[in-house]
């Protein structure tokens, strides 16, 4: 088990990907137990080497970190976010269906539509991508994750 620094990154106080990779198994069994949906949400700063660049480490910090702010105000308390890479969110959301997860698609890209015109937590512009996917008990759920990832690095920037 991990203590709460084990569990929680350093710049955005969200869930590690260690932490993710500690409870998944018991989440999975607990949505196909009581058949309920299991959906994944990536969401990626697509520009952060040009932020980094153009406005440094501590913008490049505020901006991952008020993405981070903004994901976990915008998730149900029974739903989990975590940091999954320097530029990726991964966000966990139970009992949510395919059509659940594309309205909660809809809303985060609504959300940081004006961050990419330099509106959001620095004065320079932040582009997110999105995917998602939906688990349901008849497939692997490292597909649902890895499509949902591979989803939200090829979209359009939101």
């Amino acid at each position: 088990m991990f203590g709460e620094t084990g569990i929680r990154d350093a710049v955005t106080g969200l869930y590690t990907r260690d932490y993710f990779d500690e409870v998944i198994g018991r989440e999975l069994e607990r949505a196909r137990r009581h058949h309920i949906a299991l959906s994944v949400v990536s969401v990626v700063i697509a520009n952060r080497a040009q932020l980094l660049a153009s406005a440094g480490e501590e913008a490049c910090d505020v901006a991952t970190a008020q993405a981070a702010k903004t994901l976990q105000a915008n998730v149900r308390e029974t739903d989990s976010v975590f940091r999954w890479e320097e530029d990726e969110f991964i966000c966990l959301l139970f009992e949510a269906d395919a059509d659940a997860c594309a309205r909660k698609v809809h809303h985060i890209a609504t959300l940081f539509r004006s961050w990419r015109d330099g509106h959001g937590p620095v004065p320079h512009p932040v582009k997110l991508r999105i995917g998602a996917a939906t688990h349901n008990r008849d497939v692997v759920f490292a597909g649902v994750l890895q499509a949902a990832r591979a989803a939200a690095r090829a979209q359009t920037v939101v």
